[in-house]
C-alpha cells in the first residue's frame, strides 16, 4: 500500500509522468488534504495538472481517503503542512509499505515513526530500473522538474547521475 502527498501528484503530473505511479504501485492512497490542496486548490489556480490528478482519482487508481489525524503526528502540524500531517498518519493507519514525500522536514518526521519515505525521484528512478523510461528521460524529467521548481542539491543531482550510469 502506498500514500502520496501532494507535491509528488503535482511535480509527477506537471512532467507528463503521473501515470508511472500507477504503472509502478498499481493504485496509490492520498488523504482528503491532498486531494484538496491539489485538485479543488489547483483549478482554483488554474493548475492544469489538478485535473490529471483528478482523473486519475475518477479513474479509481488514486483513492481519497478521509483519515483522523495521529495525535502524535498532529503535535507537527506547526512544523509540516497540513497535508503533509495527513498523509503522514494515513501512511501510519494503513501501515503502508511507502510514503512519497518531497519536504525534507516531514520526511524525517515520517521516518521518526519507522515509514519508508521515498520522494518524486525515487519514482523517476525506480520507473528506469523498471524500464518504464530512459535514463535519458529521467535526466530530462528531473531536468524539467528544477526548471519547474522542485529543488535538488547538486550532490543529490550527481548521485543520481551516478545510479544512472551503473
Amino acid at each position: 500500500m502506498i500514500v502520496s502527498n501532494s507535491s509528488p501528484l503535482i511535480y509527477l503530473s506537471k512532467i507528463g509522468k503521473l501515470s508511472l505511479l500507477k504503472e509502478l504501485f498499481n493504485k496509490i492512497k492520498i488523504p482528503k488534504e491532498v486531494y484538496n490542496e491539489v485538485v479543488l486548490r489547483g483549478r482554483e489556480g488554474g493548475f492544469s495538472d489538478s485535473y490529471s490528478v483528478e482523473k486519475a482519482v475518477e479513474d479509481g487508481w488514486i483513492e481519497v481517503i478521509s483519515i483522523k489525524l495521529d495525535k502524535q503526528i498532529e503535535k507537527f502540524a506547526s512544523e509540516i503542512d497540513f497535508g503533509e500531517v495527513e498523509a503522514i498518519s494515513l501512511a501510519l493507519k494503513l501501515k503502508a509499505q511507502l510514503v512519497i514525500i518531497d519536504d525534507s522536514s516531514a520526511r524525517t518526521i515520517a521516518e521518526s515513526f519507522g515509514l519508508n519515505v521515498k520522494g518524486t525521484l525515487y519514482v523517476l528512478l525506480r520507473a528506469y530500473k523498471n524500464k518504464l523510461i530512459s535514463k535519458n528521460d529521467v535526466k530530462n524529467n528531473i531536468n524539467s522538474l528544477i526548471r519547474l521548481g522542485f529543488r535538488i542539491s547538486p550532490e543529490l543531482y550527481g548521485e543520481i547521475l551516478n545510479e544512472l550510469d551503473k
